[in-house]
């Protein structure tokens, strides 16, 4: 249906965080809980990485289940609130507001290297972008001409690539998609180039179900969350761990080796930190991990950890936004993102 001057402005306003124009979908008044996050630590690095009593904000608890934290340009916060169909916005003195509604089912966002945002589409099976103008567009929905999965998670490398995560978790839940036949024969990871209009499925014979995706601060390792065991909880035989490749110089991949077995729960989103250490989210933790795949230790939170995003606060002191179950939290950390 072709939308009306009113409804075409309303998108604007929801989506165009390049605009200034005021929108007054509010959510949740302004208030925060503080708290302290519990930490266990198996290694004194990790001392190096949050205090030992760090300081943990509540900024949203009335979610069903939040994923993709990232910061934008502005300043503000969005997320995704997956099974509700829309992406919330969070900013500091105003408080939480709509962005985006209905989301299609987006996932996991990130932005280019104009910072345009890019999400990952359960709804659209597709990669998108939010354009200057406010319109969203299909940046990749396809591969040998059969309709993606449903996109999960993705990063941006230096030069521009996306690398995506293609699961079929949200086709396959119909409280996180629009329902569909995956058509791909399984369960995949891409990299996109936009220069050139190319798509790449990159060859991780070790990884059954890709989730979360990273990629190391040097560019030249990539690490996939292999989530199998979401598929049946109650089959120990199937992976929950996290899978590194070594990126060569024409970005395909080699010498794949499990970095890291996850206890407890799944690795959904993964992020890497200025100093190279993998953080993991997990059933109740983040899950951190030196280069090598040592546990250096865990932050314990409420809920289940779905996706994280490294940013700064007003001082520039590193902060790391988490989002958990129906909740999103602010943690204050030692190292900066990538």
């Amino acid at each position: 249906m072709k939308a009306t001057r009113k409804n075409y402005f309303t998108h604007i306003i929801i989506a165009g965080f390049f605009l200034t124009l005021p929108f007054h979908g509010i959510t949740t008044p302004h208030n925060t809980k503080i708290q302290t996050a519990k930490i266990q630590k198996e290694d004194p690095l990790f001392e190096t990485l949050i205090d030992k009593a760090p300081e943990l904000i509540t900024i949203y608890d009335q979610g069903i289940w939040l994923e993709g934290p990232q910061t934008l340009p502005d300043g503000s916060l969005i997320w995704s609130d997956v099974k509700a169909n829309r992406v919330l916005r969070w900013q500091e003195g105003k408080g939480v507001s709509v962005f985006l509604e209905p989301s299609h089912f987006q996932n996991g966002h990130a932005l280019d290297n104009e910072g345009r945002l890019l999400a990952a589409s359960h709804g659209k099976r597709a990669i998108e972008r939010l354009e200057k103008d406010g319109k969203w567009t299909i940046v990749v929905d396809s591969y040998q001409g059969n309709k993606l999965n449903s996109p999960n998670d993705l990063i941006v490398d230096r030069s521009g690539d996306i690398w995506f995560t293609d699961p079929a978790f949200g086709i396959n839940n119909p409280k996180e998609s629009y329902g569909g036949k995956a058509v791909q024969g399984g369960d995949y990871s891409y990299r996109y180039s936009p220069k050139t209009g190319t798509i790449v499925r990159l060859k991780t014979p070790l990884v059954k179900a890709p989730n979360g995706i990273a990629i190391s601060p040097d560019e030249k390792t990539l690490y996939i969350a292999d989530s199998e065991l979401a598929y049946n909880s109650n089959n120990s035989a199937l992976n929950s761990r996290i899978v590194a490749y070594d990126i060569k110089k024409d970005k395909s991949l080699r010498n794949g080796r499990v970095l890291a077995s996850i206890s407890h729960g799944i690795p959904d989103g993964i992020v890497t930190d200025a100093n190279g250490n993998i953080w993991s989210s997990s059933e109740g933790a983040i899950q951190i991990f030196s280069p090598k795949g040592k546990l250096l230790g865990k932050v314990i939170l409420p809920g289940t950890v779905g996706n994280m995003n490294f940013a700064l606060d007003k001082e520039n002191n590193p902060i790391l936004y988490v989002t958990a179950s129906h909740a999103i939290y602010r943690l204050k950390i030692k190292v900066k993102g990538k």
